[in-house]
């Protein structure tokens, strides 16, 4: 079976990380060849291209900015070529298989929203015509959390969203590992909290920041913040950098791989966004047993219990995620928390998990 994921590009992000994981677990089935599309050139520095297994073929349309029907042409030509199974879009990619979609009568096309419905199309015209495709079943609808179902629900009037949750799998320490612990955790009397997030509006770090803030303003015993993730609104980042320039206890570090090194020595991981799909920075966390500390954005109140595998604030206030912190940092079974997360992980998020829903998605269907 010919299987073929198609997406923008692979610059770090969490469906980008999804569509490599997912690419590479399918690719470890001999009946299956796996080909990752981008539409766009990917620098090996800056995205997950050297993360792409060897069993899987890779190829880039070179495509520039806005729609480009050079690149429409060249991928229905590629795929009329291959005579693949199975199409399946990501993010942006949707339009660019519709000529293809309407030339092949045994393929069949899938669509994964990893927002909400309306945040990822918001043209009336273009959304006229994906819901035509979506209500016809040329395109399956899949969505990555139960709220983002429901927002494909609503916004396109229909009933077979299928909803396949995220996943990753375990993550590996590297050789820079006792080098932050030695640098974060030795003779340091502070809590560690991480953030793994892009530097964007939606991601909401400026109330990460506050509520730290307060905290260290009101407690003995301070709060040491992390802040990874490449920056991709540049006067927000100046913003947020102006709050913490005289702060000893908060730091950007741009964006890393070794994402499992930080994750494996905090105590806490926080993510405060405005609107999550199903985040695999936290699913990340879940994997090496960090404590949560999150919004109840999107498909986050799916992912975490409160007090049970991790901390949910109220709401989206400065005084209730400060509150959170608190409530989580001083709580007394925190090794409790840090197992049924693990376990939560083992269940529900590892990449096994994702990948056997898509198959039998794709073969079911």
């Amino acid at each position: 079976m010919k299987i073929v994921h198609i997406i923008g590009a692979l610059r770090r992000g969490g469906a980008e990380r999804f569509v490599v994981d997912l690419c590479n677990e399918l690719a470890k089935n001999d009946q299956y060849q796996i080909y990752i599309i981008s539409l766009c050139d990917n620098d090996a520095d800056t995205t997950f291209l050297n993360e792409i297994s060897g069993k899987i073929s890779y190829l880039s349309l070179h495509k520039g900015k806005g729609l480009n029907f050079r690149v429409l042409f060249k991928l229905t030509s590629w795929l009329v070529k291959q005579k693949a199974d199975i199409v399946h879009t990501h993010l942006n990619a949707f339009e660019y298989l519709l000529l293809y979609r309407f030339m092949s009568g045994n393929c069949k096309f899938f669509h994964t929203i990893h927002s909400t419905a309306q945040a990822e199309c918001p043209n009336f015209l273009i959304k006229a015509f994906r819901k035509t495709l979506y209500k016809k079943n040329k395109v399956i609808p899949v969505a990555v959390s139960n709220d983002g179902g429901k927002s494909f629900q609503k916004y396109y009037g229909l009933d077979n969203v299928i909803v396949i949750e995220n996943g990753r799998p375990f993550l590996t320490l590297t050789d820079e590992y006792p080098v932050l612990i030695k640098r974060y955790k030795e003779n340091i009397n502070s809590f560690l909290l991480i953030h793994v997030g892009r530097i964007m509006k939606v991601k909401n770090q400026q109330l990460l920041i506050e509520a730290v803030q307060k905290f260290n303003a009101n407690e003995e015993k301070k709060c040491k913040l992390l802040i990874i993730g490449d920056v991709r609104d540049e006067s927000l980042y100046h913003h947020l950098y102006s709050m913490i320039k005289d702060d000893p206890y908060v730091e950007f570090l741009g964006g890393k791989e070794n994402i499992a090194d930080f994750l494996s020595m905090a105590d806490f991981f926080c993510l405060s966004s405005f609107y999550e799909g199903m985040p695999i920075s936290l699913i990340e966390a879940l994997s090496v047993g960090c404590i949560s500390i999150c919004t109840k954005a999107g498909g986050i109140k799916d992912m975490i219990k409160n007090e049970d595998t991790g901390f949910l604030s109220n709401d989206n206030s400065v005084d209730s995620y400060y509150q959170t912190i608190k409530r989580a940092v001083f709580y007394p079974d925190k090794q409790k928390i840090k197992e049924n997360s693990l376990n939560s992980f083992k269940q529900h998020y590892h990449i096994r998990t994702s990948c056997k829903k898509h198959v039998d998605a794709y073969l079911v269907i």
